[in-house]
């Protein structure tokens, strides 16, 4: 083999060395992603730059306003940080006395055991008590058995054709007939189980305690019916409000049903903005499919207002040319964070994955200091502070050059929302983000966790109900409880009464099922 030949063998090697390494690197970055997946912190929050509060221009602009005739001498301050230990602030004076004092009071006194005097050992006689201690005692649960009578009332002076007039008094009507499950125990059972995260064969054990002889399936049953016949009317009722709000919230989780002819269903969740709403609703809708098709079966095919939603091609203005969709930004700069997740710490500050979240960081800082009373209010200062900063990101990717990889397609998703996330400048209601939506699925996801799985269509769409007034009392301030207990009475009897009744913002029900 002459030099030639091993000199092409030697680049052949060194190509196929490089591609190998290339190679390495990448199957690094996919073991480091996949490490801070399941074992790294789930804040998004990054590290400070400095203590203190940050510089208002960015390193391009310092170095355009500085002149090159002036000569600026670099000052490092050394600061010593001492570790103080900040002691939690005293509760006020008569906050634990007038909790005590709120309580029913029991009082128990202990006798003296002898009560004959030492010296004399004549009878003693009792001249006082002195309040010793005070502390706070539980009652554990008791069943009971409530008999219901119906009185016969007779007229002692009317006799028509030599008969008696005999006439019942009227009874409250059972919430599930020839059920001996009273709206105490099915309120409590809803909550456990839709609040607590605890399914209903998880809560035997507690009933069983209490004396209970009632099995999981019968609880399943008692709820699916509940909701079916009492809880769908107020459920309809939410998700008509929500079909007027402009500005909505919308994301989607999957739901296993055991019965369904796919692998996953999927719970489609619906809220209303935390500011300028009409009212605090989150509606949980169940559908076998993840189709875009959804958003029209739920929110109407012809919703006009704003959608703030992810990056899910399912939101599509192809299906629904009327409605306007927002992006989450805090998803966009999701993408980002974990491009510099995969780096070493020392080696995250010098990347432009990192430039980008300093940049999309001040916008959400400013966002959070802004000061208005209305919605218009807030849009004015939006398109005067907001945006100036929005735009320095988005150009800031434009001038990226060659971006690879994560990098590559983190920018490639940011442009593509564009015009999406402007949406912020066109009603001020629309929010940054979408997590308030996320927070109000969270809590089903820790009861899926726990159950697993529906057995059929029927449990998942009451699933749905329950979840929709659960989260939904929830924001209006309300015991879960203390809310299902009351629409448990009150629903069965209900005559002339409306619904909007027994919405969570009625004065009636924030009355009586405030937490």
């Amino acid at each position: 083999m002459d030099s030639k030949e091993l000199e092409k063998e030697n680049q052949r090697l060194k190509a196929q060395l490089a591609s190998a390494n290339q190679q390495i690197d990448y199957l690094r970055q996919i073991i480091a992603g996949q490490k801070e997946q399941l074992f790294g912190k789930k804040t998004e929050v990054i590290e400070k730059v400095v203590s203190g509060q940050e510089s208002l221009f960015s390193d391009e602009q310092l170095t355009s306003l500085q002149s090159p005739d002036l000569s600026v001498t670099e000052v490092t301050e050394t600061k010593v940080i001492k570790a103080v230990r900040h002691h939690s602030k005293r509760k006020k004076s008569g906050q634990r006395t007038a909790f005590f004092d709120s309580l029913p009071q029991v009082n128990e006194s202990e006798p003296l055991s002898d009560q004959t005097c030492p010296n004399c050992h004549h009878e003693l006689k009792k001249v006082g008590t002195k309040l010793v201690r005070r502390e706070v005692c539980v009652k554990p649960a008791e069943l009971y058995c409530k008999n219901y009578y119906q009185a016969t009332y007779k007229c002692e002076n009317c006799h028509p054709g030599g008969k008696d007039i005999l006439i019942n008094s009227g009874t409250p009507k059972a919430l599930l007939n020839h059920s001996y499950l009273s709206s105490s125990i099915l309120a409590q059972v809803a909550n456990y189980k839709f609040n607590l995260a605890l399914p209903c064969h998880r809560q035997m054990k507690l009933w069983h305690a209490v004396g209970l002889p009632v099995q999981d399936k019968a609880l399943d049953r008692a709820l699916i019916k509940v909701s079916q016949r009492y809880l769908k009317p107020l459920y309809q009722a939410l998700i008509k409000l929500i079909q007027c709000e402009a500005v909505i919230h919308m994301d989607e989780t999957p739901f296993q049903v055991l019965d369904s002819r796919k692998a996953n269903g999927y719970f489609w969740v619906t809220r209303t903005t935390k500011e300028f709403s009409h009212h605090q609703i989150g509606v949980f809708h169940y559908a076998n499919s993840r189709s875009g098709q959804m958003v029209g079966k739920i929110l109407g095919e012809n919703y006009p207002g704003i959608i703030m939603c992810d990056g899910y091609n399912g939101y599509s203005n192809r299906l629904y040319p009327r409605a306007k969709f927002g992006s989450c930004l805090v998803h966009i700069r999701r993408e980002f964070i974990r491009i510099t997740k995969l780096l070493k710490p020392n080696q995250r500050r010098q990347t432009k994955a990192w430039r980008a979240i300093e940049l999309l960081s001040h916008v959400f800082h400013t966002e959070n200091g802004l000061k208005y009373q209305s919605s218009k209010e807030k849009l004015a200062l939006r398109k005067e502070k907001i945006k100036p900063l929005l735009d320095q990101f988005y150009d800031y990717l434009v001038k990226i050059e060659h971006p690879m990889g994560k990098l590559r397609k983190a920018i490639e998703n940011a442009q593509r929302l564009r015009q999406r996330v402007y949406r912020i400048f066109e009603n001020g209601q629309v929010p940054l983000s979408n997590n308030a939506v996320e927070q109000t699925i969270r809590p089903s996801t820790l009861i899926r966790k726990n159950c697993l799985f529906a057995k059929s269509t029927a449990g998942a769409e009451a699933n749905a109900v329950f979840y929709t007034l659960v989260a939904t009392a929830k924001m209006n301030q309300l015991n879960p409880y203390r809310y299902f207990k009351y629409l448990f009475e009150e629903l069965p009897n209900r005559k002339t009464v409306s619904l909007e009744a027994y919405l969570p913002w009625a004065k009636v029900i924030q009355e009586n099922c405030h937490q």
